[in-house]
């Protein structure tokens, strides 16, 4: 058998598929992806909110999820570090800083606010660009850049302690970004914290990259929450 299979991926690649099939590799990858979020979706049953299955997307539902997380998990009074992938508007940023009231609490947002880096589905690079956001308060700061220029410095630079419960919210929307801020907070994170997914369920992105992540580093966690078909989650670290 060991012999078969080893003729079969040397005829294969003899062949040359990706020279005149190439075209079929991101369907072909979305297709397999999407197989594997249904399966972890069965796998990963939630106790607590989810609306699974909705006909319809309803944005303003992610809300729903926080102020469940809120509530459920004492997040508001807690001290926490909320770290923020992916701003944008700073409209769930400054939800979160209004909800916890705790004066020992720090939010941090990365932003390129200059728009994506990479076409991600129908939006093109450079889409979805802002302007850094105006909050009140002396609990938060932002910083703009890829998020491979701007995390290193933050991370070493103590301003987010190991021992303090954490929130990290991830709405970079690419596979690559998700992937690189999962992997380099991951030194940081402790059993109980909360990462919190933007848009989950698209396949070969945010799920992608958190497979990816969990596989590689052994990560055990459960699932808190799920709204619009599994596209906000919540997850803890267990």
């Amino acid at each position: 058998m060991k012999k078969f299979i080893s003729f079969v991926k040397s005829l294969i690649l003899f062949l040359r598929p990706g020279v005149w099939g190439g075209f079929l590799s991101n369907p072909l990858q979305w297709v397999s992806n999407i197989i594997r979020l249904s399966k972890w979706i069965s796998k990963h049953p939630v106790e607590g909110l989810n609306d699974f299955y909705s006909p319809f997307r309803d944005y303003g539902k992610r809300y729903q999820l926080y102020q469940h997380l809120l509530e459920t998990q004492n997040l508001s009074g807690q001290a926490v570090d909320y770290v923020e992938l992916g701003v944008s508007r700073g409209l769930s940023f400054q939800w979160w800083v209004k909800s916890n009231s705790n004066p020992d609490s720090r939010f941090y947002g990365f932003d390129t606010f200059e728009g994506l880096p990479e076409k991600w589905g129908q939006f093109e690079k450079g889409s979805m660009s802002a302007s850094v956001p105006q909050v009140p308060g002396d609990r938060h700061e932002f910083f703009k850049g890829l998020f491979q220029e701007t995390l290193p410095g933050f991370l070493s630079s103590g301003k987010m302690q190991k021992h303090k419960f954490k929130i990290i919210h991830l709405d970079a929307d690419l596979f690559s970004s998700t992937l690189y801020a999962l992997t380099s907070i991951h030194p940081f994170l402790n059993k109980g914290d909360i990462l919190i997914f933007d848009e989950f369920n698209v396949p070969t992105h945010e799920f992608k990259a958190f497979m990816d992540y969990v596989d590689s580093y052994y990560v055990k966690y459960e699932v808190l929450a799920a709204v619009n078909n599994y596209f906000q989650v919540a997850i803890r670290i267990s």
